[in-house]
């Protein structure tokens, strides 16, 4: 396809995955989590397989399912994942939150504090073309704002987008419609001639939702395999498909 030829002059684009090469990203972040719940919680014993297949991490090859919650949920989502895996090893309710918000913000925290962080391939060509033919550019992410706005910027990313928009933003995340309809509403963002563009189906069902033009799914971590974008208009697995040159 040649999304040059598609009456789009916005495109809403997905962080992890999307932007950022998701395994660099959210791998360590996992290995972390493990690591303090192990370290943190003497009266249980959880294991590190356990912790995995919860969030959505393959215990036999460590690739990640895109229809997990590691791929999709927000923060907020991951607290009550771990949460409840310490509910259902013994911890009571208050107890399991507790600690699960402190594993998540210790994780968190080494994943800001990372240099392994990569982009996606052949992203940085993509933005500088859209930014050229005088597109506006903005992010839809399902992790915190000021988050994911210093992660882009530690990857010479932040200046190419005109605002990003996290989940802590709006009452509902994806794949509810409402970050969409805050760039409409505090940047002015025509629905009709944007185009979203994400590595997971909620973010297409986002962009459907939505009311957007044109949707694009992109299989950057998955192998090849589309068939979790079964709702995009498109699907891609590099970048440069959206150039026409694939």
């Amino acid at each position: 396809m040649n999304v040059w030829e598609q009456g789009v002059d916005t495109v809403l684009f997905d962080k992890d995955g999307t932007l950022i090469d998701f395994p660099s990203i959210w791998i360590p972040w996992v290995e972390d989590s493990v690591h303090y719940l192990r370290e943190r919680i003497s009266e249980i014993e959880i294991s590190p397989a356990e912790v995995k297949q919860a969030i959505g991490v393959d215990v036999t090859d460590g690739s990640v399912d895109p229809r997990s919650p590691l791929a999709i949920a927000s923060i907020e989502e991951s607290i009550t994942i771990f949460a409840f895996l310490l509910y259902q090893k013994g911890l009571s309710w208050d107890s399991a939150v507790t600690y699960a918000r402190e594993c998540v913000a210790y994780a968190d925290k080494r994943q800001n504090d990372s240099t392994s962080l990569q982009a996606v391939d052949q992203i940085y060509d993509l933005l500088g073309e859209m930014k050229e033919r005088g597109m506006r550019l903005g992010v839809l992410t399902a992790d915190d704002t000021d988050k994911a706005r210093k992660q882009l910027e530690g990857l010479q990313l932040g200046s190419y987008f005109d605002f990003v928009i996290g989940s802590d933003l709006v009452e509902r995340g994806k794949p509810f419609p409402d970050m969409a309809y805050l760039a409409r509403d505090r940047y002015g963002v025509d629905l009709n001639r944007a185009a979203m563009i994400g590595d997971t189906n909620a973010d297409i069902q986002l962009g459907k939702r939505a009311g957007v033009k044109l949707t694009i799914g992109i299989a950057s971590y998955t192998k090849g395999k589309t068939g979790h974008l079964q709702e995009a208009d498109y699907k891609i697995c590099k970048y440069s498909e959206l150039f026409g040159k694939e």
